[in-house]
């Protein structure tokens, strides 16, 4: 109630100004390669983190773990995945004023990153923990976080959909991209799409939800 409803402030936790740091980190190097043409150098992107995490509120001894833990994470996310950044993407894409409404509930939210090329559109949702290989999950408490992933991408679904200025794309899928990589070194990333028989039950959720809420 006081933190969702009625959003009563409080500090962040330490993991959560590092999941920011590096979301803010990932935009502007995203950003910089739209403006400019040119991917930003990685020794830079290190520092632009680095930067970020200083401005976040956590203990000496938590901004040195957090600042390698960082660190080694986008070095290993970077020489993966920095050569599929282009420029025709866009970064937190903001669906406040699209008029997105699923009967009497008012959608809105931002998505990480956004890709729309040939009619089609898909989003991608950066995340910071500890990555999975599969939507299976290994056990209790990944499989109901893998669920919540789920439910947050037929989300993002339904805001394209049903938005002003992205309905006219076809939803080509959602993808969650961890950034963190496992203990081998390896950086996964979980493609997902949606039944309609899946889209019609979440939405029905949400606007039950809604009317909870209200």
């Amino acid at each position: 109630l006081m933190n969702n409803l009625l959003r009563f402030p409080s500090a962040k936790s330490a993991s959560a100004s590092y999941g920011t740091a590096i979301h803010t980190t990932l935009q502007r190097a995203h950003n910089h390669l739209i403006a400019t043409g040119e991917y930003r150098p990685v020794e830079d992107v290190l520092g632009d983190f680095i930067h970020e995490l200083a401005h976040q509120r956590m203990s000496d001894e938590e901004l040195i773990a957090y600042s390698k833990k960082g660190s080694d994470s986008l070095t290993a996310f970077l020489a993966n995945k920095y050569k599929s950044f282009t420029q025709s993407q866009r970064t937190e894409l903001n669906f406040a004023h699209q008029g997105v409404q699923l009967g009497d509930a008012r959608l809105t939210g931002s998505v990480d990153l956004v890709d729309i090329a040939d009619n089609t559109i898909t989003v991608t949702d950066y995340k910071t923990g500890k990555p999975a290989n599969d939507w299976k999950g290994s056990g209790d408490y990944e499989k109901i976080k893998l669920h919540k992933y789920k439910q947050q991408l037929m989300f993002y679904q339904l805001l394209c959909e049903n938005s002003r200025d992205y309905a006219k794309y076809a939803f080509a899928g959602g993808v969650l991209q961890f950034v963190e990589p496992d203990s081998m070194g390896t950086i996964h990333s979980l493609e997902q799409s949606f039944s309609d028989h899946e889209l019609e039950r979440f939405t029905k959720l949400i606007v039950a939800v809604w009317n909870c809420i209200i």
